[in-house]
């Protein structure tokens, strides 16, 4: 007897969660084996994955779409999946950062060393029962998968892109072709009717169409046409009175984001005229973005191509989330920037430490680009390092609180900032403490203060940010000529070509000096403060600005350091 269920169930948006409208695609864990055998031997690098999945998590992603693929070493048969792969990132890893897992089944589960399950034969002729050998090793495949995996995989998706006509049967070299739909829909049909019912909570979404106009057609909605109307598909409404899937995916690329809103109600419709009243997941989406060259001081401007990615970003997510109701998810493509042949791929939200046209050991961020910060603001926005927080639990004597700012100062940061000056030296704190390419750091008011573990115990293991260099990018300051005998009351640095004196330089000489606020970038000159619009007496240093402050004359606060956090802060390249 036919096994009947009722699709759709956990498909629709949780409202209770905005994280769940949000996806990401990641990198495969199959690529991770053995790619750091030192520390990660015979298995996957989990310091790369674990990276990854944090920074994700960070910015708000509530899905990640990796794909399965199987094992080449076999010289008979479809392959096997090698289980340890991916069994610590699905079951443990991707839980521990509530991120949910959708498992793209594409033809790679089915490795191809012997060519009877190579992706061409999926159109072969189809038997007196709607199957042939590739589409039945298809389906076994997908059921070894969720058996093995039950509730830990939240959704699968039933291959990828195979509407373009990009298979090729041997016989027929020069004449490409799609995936046949009738094929096709006989791989959902048996997915749904034998795997659904013994997974009742796993969406099978299909589709995964490519956005693709050909002779002023919409040749992909063409394509899932005939999948409805395939015999495998007709056959299972018939019987059940609805459609074998909880979600239609698409990758709607190289549209404009109202396009892209108009072609999902288009799909949509489609979808209703016949009968399917299953979401839609656009499970790739993106644009590219290089970003820009590092810079020693950690903060970078973005590019006109960050800048573009950034809006079309925005401007996607939030068209979708607002104005599209049947669209249940929208994964970006991709997370990370990923390269070969000597160049970048620059699809990523970043790029990854020590991964120049290669993957690295860690995934950590270097740099974020802008839309990072974009998708961060959309998806988890209490998560930004600017956001304010709660008091921690554990504040007390060695965890400091800020209520004035909602940020908690802690050691060696809190150590630093009580033997430097404090409140008065560098203000309140106006972030939490992150990572800029895998270093800690933390904005006051008036610096960024850098942690430098290689230096610990020493004078250096804390370092103000070279805020002063970033603020006077751009901008030339005229080396000043050496004096012709010593002169008491100056003092010049060869090193930039400027003088300390008066007030500036007692300051400097009393508050830590060279090793506190770095060399003089300018000299002494009068400027509008960019802050509060007033002008002051100012100083350029590596590392700060002084500012003369004559309604305080004669106190300790006559010399202030300009508030270069919050002004660094209000430009979008900080958050690297």
């Amino acid at each position: 007897m036919l096994s009947l269920h009722v699709p759709g169930a956990g498909a629709a948006r949780d409202q209770s969660n905005p994280r769940d409208f949000y996806g990401i695609v990641g990198r495969d864990p199959w690529y991770e084996y053995s790619a750091n055998p030192e520390k990660f031997p015979n298995g996957v690098n989990r310091a790369f994955l674990e990276n990854m999945l944090a920074g994700m998590a960070t910015m708000g992603a509530g899905w990640i779409r990796i794909e399965f693929h199987a094992e080449y070493d076999e010289q008979h048969g479809p392959g096997r999946i090698d289980w340890s792969k991916y069994d610590w990132f699905i079951k443990e890893a991707a839980p521990k950062y509530g991120i949910k897992v959708l498992a793209l089944l594409g033809s790679g589960i089915l490795a191809d060393v012997d060519k009877s399950y190579q992706i061409t034969r999926i159109n072969d002729p189809l038997g007196a029962d709607g199957t042939n050998q590739y589409t039945r090793a298809f389906v076994d495949r997908a059921r070894e998968i969720a058996d093995h995996y039950g509730d830990s995989i939240a959704a699968y998706e039933i291959m990828n892109e195979p509407n373009p006509p990009l298979i090729v049967p041997p016989e027929m070299s020069d004449q490409a072709k799609p995936v046949s739909p009738a094929a096709y829909g006989r791989i959902v049909a048996d997915i749904y009717r034998t795997v659904k019912p013994a997974h009742p909570q796993a969406q099978f979404v299909i589709g995964s169409l490519l956005y693709d106009v050909r002779n002023n057609r919409m040749a992909h909605l063409d394509w899932l046409a005939e999948v409805y109307k395939s015999p495998a598909i007709r056959q299972y409404v018939a019987q059940t009175g609805h459609q074998p899937l909880d979600g239609v995916a698409i990758h709607p690329y190289y549209l404009s984001p109202q396009d892209v809103l108009a072609q999902m109600k288009m799909l949509h419709e489609l979808q209703q005229s016949h009968g399917d009243h299953s979401p839609i997941w656009i499970t790739e989406i993106g644009l590219p973005a290089e970003p820009p060259a590092w810079s020693n001081y950690g903060i970078m401007d973005p590019t006109a191509s960050e800048k573009d990615q950034a809006n079309y970003l925005h401007d996607v997510y939030t068209l979708l989330r607002d104005q599209a109701p049947y669209v249940d998810r929208v994964f970006w493509f991709k997370y990370e920037d990923f390269g070969g042949a000597g160049t970048y791929a620059n699809w990523g939200l970043v790029r990854l430490r020590d991964s120049a046209f290669r993957y690295g050991p860690d995934a950590i961020p270097w740099p974020r680009k802008d839309a990072y910060r974009v998708y961060q603001s959309l998806a988890r926005p209490d998560a930004a390092p600017t956001a304010p927080k709660p008091a921690p639990a554990d504040q007390g004597p060695r965890v400091w609180y800020f209520p004035e700012t909602g940020h908690t100062l802690r050691d060696p940061f809190l150590q630093y900032w009580i033997d430097h000056g404090g409140l008065a030296m560098f203000g309140y704190p106006k972030t939490d403490v992150f990572d800029v390419a895998g270093r800690p750091v933390q904005y006051f008011e008036r610096a960024r203060f850098e942690y430098y573990p290689e230096f610990q115990g020493t004078p250096y293991e804390v370092q103000l940010g070279l805020l002063g260099n970033y603020v006077t990018r751009g901008r030339t300051f005229d080396r000043e000529p050496a004096p012709q005998k010593e002169d008491p009351d100056h003092t010049y640095f060869q090193e930039t070509g400027h003088y300390l004196s008066g007030g500036f330089r007692s300051y400097w000489q009393n508050h830590g000096g060279l090793g506190m606020f770095g060399y003089p970038i300018s000299g002494e000159f009068s400027e509008v403060n960019p802050i509060d619009g007033k002008t002051y007496t100012v100083q350029y240093f590596e590392r700060a600005r002084f500012e003369y402050h004559p309604e305080f004359k004669g106190t300790e606060h006559e010399v202030l350091l300009g508030l270069l956090g919050n002004q660094v802060l209000n430009a979008p390249g900080w958050y690297r």
